[in-house]
């Protein structure tokens, strides 16, 4: 087993499922979100920053199922467990059928971009860097013989099945690839100025549709499903984080993931914690001209507010009381009390009491939780009629 290569480590970090939420205080600075008010808030937690062999293996691409952690390099792919103790390692990754001329590519595959896992097996996205200036695309040079190659996840060997993508006219379409397997779908993307996602059978890569998109998605190195979008990270000029619905083509920008130094945004990946849903973006820095560059990991938390419920018996004489619900991370929690949708002045506090002349109102309580970073939003309760009291107290 390889030793593990890394510094800058934040201490205590859930991919593991401890429970813990760490404010940046450095690192890429979070953009306001754009678009619709039901943009997603991500709170950057932490990040590991991977040198030597471990950032030459660890560049290109990631993926996890949950126990492991897939890495690609432009020609390698490794495994490792959580703490990314190396498992396995292979480099070049690309066997003599792939990388060798053939009816796939004409000059031979020679780049792996961001891979997806699904059922035991990781789906690698495989293209040339070669010159090809008889090529009739639009970027004739390098680029533009796509395949999808199917490997197996415990091993890294070729299955041998791959599939040569149509490339529809466009550049690059297998710069990544993303795996609905509940669905039965692949997706892919053209390189510069995307305008449509394109879509696969995930049993053969045949094509099936394209998904038009409310903007360009520009350069974008990974893409990843979750719940009916489809995410990207970006190496445009901002280090654009997006999605889009795979239903309308909505396109929301998340944040921005930039560092005050050279870099190049990479793969991306989803990880369920203890703590909630994690986004992993891989990004390549150089922070000393001077020096080696690294690989850095950065490990997002999405901000989820919780659910508030109005506990107590609403009866005249006795008392409710405000539960905020879960939310993720943990928030700080202010309150406002509100009878028929009117906000009463000074029931602000987590207990409310039922006076008479409430009888018959309808009293909710607006929740506002406040995290670590500053950004906070406010949910309403459901409501509840204040009837006569029974001589009862409630709790």
């Amino acid at each position: 087993m390889e030793a593990l290569t890394r510094r800058n480590f934040i201490g205590g970090l859930a991919l593991a499922g401890a429970a813990v939420a760490i404010p940046a205080t450095a690192g890429p600075a979070q953009a306001a979100p754009k678009a619709a008010s039901d943009v997603e808030t991500w709170q950057l937690i932490g990040k590991d920053v991977f040198t030597g062999d471990a950032g030459s293996s660890r560049g290109q691409g990631v993926t996890t199922d949950g126990s492991h952690w897939y890495f690609s390099s432009s020609n390698g792919l490794e495994i490792t467990d959580m703490k990314y103790n190396t498992v396995l390692k292979t480099s070049p990754a690309i066997p003599a059928e792939l990388a060798d001329p053939s009816q796939l590519s004409s000059k031979g595959l020679n780049h792996i971009g961001d891979l997806d896992y699904a059922n035991g097996h990781l789906y690698i996205p495989l293209d040339s860097s070669a010159s090809d200036p008889g090529s009739p695309h639009e970027y004739p040079y390098e680029y533009n013989t796509p395949v999808f190659a199917l490997y197996n996840a415990g091993d890294l060997t070729f299955t041998g099945r791959a599939t040569a993508l149509d490339a529809h006219g466009v550049h690059d379409i297998a710069s990544w690839v993303a795996v609905d397997a509940e669905k039965g779908l692949a997706y892919g993307m053209a390189y510069a100025d995307a305008t449509q996602i394109a879509v696969y059978s995930l049993s053969d890569f045949t094509f099936k549709k394209y998904i038009s998109i409310s903007q360009p998605i520009n350069e974008a190195q990974g893409g990843k499903v979750h719940q009916g979008w489809m995410y990207f990270s970006c190496n445009d000029a901002e280090q654009t984080i997006a999605r889009a619905d795979l239903k309308t083509g909505e396109v929301q920008v998340l944040f921005n993931l930039t560092v005050p130094y050279p870099q190049e945004v990479e793969g991306l990946a989803f990880l369920e914690t203890r703590d909630g849903l994690t986004l992993n973006i891989l990004n390549r820095e150089q922070p000393d001209p001077n020096a080696p560059g690294n690989v850095t990991f950065y490990h997002y938390l999405l901000q989820t507010p919780g659910k508030p419920v109005i506990k107590g018996t609403p009866e005249v004489g006795s008392f409710l009381t405000a539960n905020p619900g879960k939310w993720t991370p943990a928030a700080k929690f202010s309150y406002q009390w509100l009878l028929d949708g009117t906000p009463l002045a000074h029931a602000t506090g987590h207990r409310f009491d039922l006076l008479s002349k409430y009888l018959g109102d309808k009293v909710t309580v607006e929740v506002t939780g406040t995290w670590a970073d500053g950004t906070s939003t406010t949910v309403e309760s459901a409501p509840v009629k204040v009837r006569r009291g029974s001589g009862r107290t409630a709790g």
